[in-house]
């Protein structure tokens, strides 16, 4: 079956879009949101990311071929431009290397050492990202209040303007997810207008800054699916941000695993955003060995100590959320992937927000 399906693609072949970069993951799903709105999937073109086998072939062969390379250095929420480790760039140069002159090349163009990729290339180059100078920009962040919460921006092409709603979704991470799939769809000649309305259906992927459903009428911003100290920093204040947009008070809780692969200046950085945890939560439980560094910074900054819980592992920290939430509780649940914090987010979630 898989000979036979290799030949079909050899005869028919069709467009072929490649995602690469950090972001591949939310990327691929909002490409894939927008195109299978106005494109037979599969059939005209066949979307894919570097995990696939012979993607690099795939897209040689293909008739149209676009590789999106995402970021690969870490954003900050505060600055508009990062850029990552040359080393970290050197498949997707070689794959960039590889598109021939008909095909496009759409780059994250706030990370530095993605759009420098654009030189490595005789493809199309077509940039994305929330500097001024890209040729798909989002502007106009707005984080919507209740009951319709998401995040509203304005996307940006060569003087076009067009307003995007994401919703129940939260973050850079799923913006510039957005922002890919819109400069892939102008590729394929789409307009502003029809890739606005196709990303009205992007629900975003489990873990990744979106909100779902909790029990006893509560709401869960699940961002556990990966965590470092930057994009920590911006889960809290998106907590922060959604909590003051309650019609009634409501008590905002911080559920924070370990943080990672930080190495030897781990107990800082979980210190660290002991501020910005004060700021933003009612309430912190904690989970894990790292994380009660969290619980350190935070008393430091003046939270109350009746307000910390601390646990050693996810189960003891389900049991204690299931008996502690609250009607009208907003509980962020983040931590790195190894500390399966999304166990977490299964025993307190009961569905999808619809």
């Amino acid at each position: 079956m898989k000979i036979f399906k290799e030949i079909e693609f050899f005869f028919q072949r069709p467009k072929v879009i490649l995602v690469a970069g950090n972001g591949k993951k939310t990327a691929k799903e909002a490409i894939s949101k927008v195109l299978n709105r106005y494109f037979k999937i599969g059939k005209e073109i066949v979307i894919l990311d570097t995990d696939a086998k012979d993607a690099e072939l795939f897209l040689k062969r293909s008739r149209l071929p676009i590789l999106v390379a995402t970021h690969i250095g870490e954003y900050h929420p505060d600055r508009e431009f990062f850029a990552g480790e040359m080393d970290q760039a050197l498949e997707i140069e070689k794959l960039a290397e590889a598109i021939p002159a008909h095909g496009f090349l759409v780059l994250n163009f706030d990370d530095e050492t993605i759009r420098d990729i654009k030189n490595k290339s005789i493809a199309h180059p077509l940039t994305f990202g929330f500097g001024s100078r890209a040729n798909v920009s989002g502007t106009d962040i707005v984080l919507t209040q209740f009951p319709s919460l998401g995040t509203n921006f304005k996307i940006n092409n060569d003087g076009n303007i067009v307003p995007c709603w994401l919703e129940n979704l939260f973050g850079k991470e799923n913006i510039y997810a957005a922002l890919a799939a819109a400069a892939v769809g102008l590729a394929l000649d789409l307009n502003l207008v029809e890739i606005s309305e196709a990303l009205k259906g992007y629900g975003g992927l489990l873990g990744r800054m979106k909100l779902a459903k909790g029990i006893k009428k509560s709401l869960i911003l699940d961002d556990a699916e990966s965590a470092s100290s930057l994009s920590m920093l911006e889960s809290l204040r998106i907590l922060k941000q959604i909590g003051e947009t309650c019609p009634e008070p409501c008590r905002r809780v911080a559920v924070l695993g370990d943080i990672v692969g930080i190495g030897k200046y781990a107990i800082e950085a979980h210190e660290a955003l002991g501020e910005e945890i004060k700021n933003s939560a009612d309430l912190l439980v904690t989970v894990g060995e790292r994380a009660k560094f969290f619980s350190e910074g935070a008393k430091s900054k003046g939270m109350a100590e009746d307000k910390i819980f601390q646990f050693s592992d996810v189960v003891s920290a389900s049991k204690f959320l299931q008996s502690e939430i609250k009607e009208g509780d907003l509980i962020l649940v983040d931590g790195s992937k190894e500390m399966s914090m999304i166990d977490i987010v299964k025993e307190i979630e009961i569905g999808p927000i619809v």
